[in-house]
């Protein structure tokens, strides 16, 4: 049977990803217009954004004030939300819900594309090839349309995090070309965008020592210049509002949902995991990267995807609440790593199950943050994911041990031009 011409001169354009933007845009467009609750973005972003648009952007953070749960993320994300605000209210549609959502949803979506981009970069890099024709396609797809997109952004109107992510991503693909003020700049943004993005300091410091100190320190001394310089206007403007927001609300947040600290029952232990819970989290973290450092070949590009997500894992496993749409970066990052280091040999079950396994963990997440569960169904719920991330989190060490082609990715070489070589580490470094 012979193959119609339509049909053949189709099919490679429907392989290219950028054919698909359009009617991607369109999905957005008709999500948005789904009626839901109240999410996140309803709550704690858009009344920030309406303090922008009246033309006092430096006061944002008032929007939240004192409360128990203001803002708690820097003003990266803000600045294209009160893009969207502008729009809205230019056609009076600020204070009507669904259709500022829309156009939110509609804007942000081109974040999550651009986060897609970067994630099947990083792939590229990783594998010192590049992905093509339908497997490249379902990448993007699965950065692009993975359920845990809509739980976060969509469900609970976390737009900061598409951004964070693609940021982050960006950031491993300048130190891998050795610019590290670039690097800084954007690890800077991606910090302002979402806090948690602050934990990844571990894995970047540790792949910057190899490079050595002096890179290490511009690098940090650049983010650290970076953050004082966009925070500053919004702390001389307003400084008990910023504080509150970005460094000291978290402490008053008592253990909740989905947290392993939820089997506590000592009021003393639940004291201090209350205040300091992100010292576990640092603290796991931060040995989990070093053990990463130790192991021969160094921080690899495919070492530091690792050390990334198991720095994201290990704010999932111990962290005081576990809200579902925390799981974003740990899928995103465990994702591009795993398909980074998957070869033809180890079966397309291998290349789907972990996404499917981690999207599956932010599904069940969702029962341990339903409202006025029992403290006891509370509690297996936390245990229970604790150990289904623990076990991930196993997964990405043993997994990272070693480079995806067995070797001491110091002694692979990329031949010169290849498309591979694009943003991949020079022979002999790590």
């Amino acid at each position: 049977m012979t193959t119609p011409g339509w049909l053949r001169r189709a099919v490679p354009i429907l392989k290219r990803p950028r054919a698909w933007i359009v009617p991607y845009l369109v999905l957005w467009l008709l999500v948005g217009m789904i009626p839901i609750t109240e999410t996140d973005l309803d709550l704690f972003f858009w009344p920030a954004v309406k303090i922008a648009v009246a033309g006092k952007p430096l006061l944002v953070y008032s929007a939240g004030s004192q409360s128990v749960y203001p803002d708690a993320n820097g003003p990266v994300s803000l600045a294209p939300l009160t893009l969207a605000g502008i729009v809205a209210n230019h056609f009076g549609w600020l204070g009507d819900t669904g259709k500022r959502r829309i156009v939110a949803l509609e804007l942000f979506s081109i974040f999550v594309m651009l986060m897609a981009f970067e994630a099947m970069a990083a792939i590229d890099r990783i594998r010192r090839k590049r992905v093509e024709g339908w497997m490249r396609l379902l990448g993007y797809g699965v950065f692009a349309l993975a359920p845990t997109i809509w739980q976060s952004v969509s469900g609970y109107g976390h737009i900061e995090q598409p951004i964070e992510v693609w940021l982050l991503l960006v950031t491993t693909r300048f130190i891998a070309r050795g610019w590290v003020v670039a690097a800084a700049i954007t690890f800077a943004l991606a910090v302002l965008s979402r806090s948690m993005a602050g934990l990844m300091a571990s894995p970047f410091a540790l792949a910057l020592l190899r490079r050595g100190r002096v890179r290490f320190v511009a690098f940090f001394a650049t983010t650290a210049a970076t953050g004082l310089a966009v925070l500053a206007p919004f702390y001389l403007a307003d400084p008990p509002d910023l504080m509150h927001s970005l460094f000291t609300y978290r402490g008053r947040l008592p253990v909740g949902a989905g947290s392993i600290w939820s089997v506590a029952t000592d009021p003393g232990a639940i004291a201090f995991v209350q205040r300091w819970d992100i010292l576990f989290v640092v603290a796991v973290a931060l040995t989990a990267n070093l053990w990463l450092a130790t192991r021969p070949g160094g921080f690899t590009d495919e070492r530091l995807i690792g050390g990334m997500a198991l720095t994201a894992a290990s704010f999932v496993m111990l962290a005081k609440t576990v809200w579902p749409y925390y799981f974003f970066e740990l899928f995103m990052l465990s994702t591009v790593w795993s398909a980074g280091r998957w070869r033809r040999d180890d079966g397309f079950a291998r290349l789907i199950l972990p996404p499917i396994a981690i999207a599956v963990f932010g599904m069940l997440a969702e029962i341990g943050s339903t409202p006025y569960l029992a403290h006891q169904l509370v509690a297996i719920n936390g245990g229970g994911m604790f150990l289904l991330v623990g076990l991930t989190a196993l997964w990405l060490a043993t997994g990272s041990r070693r480079s995806a082609d067995g070797v001491p990715p110091d002694r692979v070489r990329v031949p010169a031009g290849s498309p591979a070589a694009e943003g991949a580490l020079p022979p002999g470094t790590s």
